[in-house]
């Protein structure tokens, strides 16, 4: 990661993301830019997908 700012980093359900997103932009910063870069955990999947071959 490159640039100027600040990085926050939340874990939280995928289905509570709009309404997170939505309170940081409206509340938290102000006038502020915010931006949001999703990423999900797939740890547990790859480990029950090595445990299972694959199935």
């Amino acid at each position: 990661m490159m640039g100027i700012g600040q990085v926050v980093t939340l874990r939280v359900p995928a289905s509570r993301l709009r309404e997170v997103n939505h309170a940081i932009e409206t509340t938290a910063w102000g006038g502020y830019r915010t931006e949001f870069y999703p990423t999900y955990d797939y740890k547990q999947q790859a480990q029950k997908m090595r445990a299972t071959d694959g199935r």
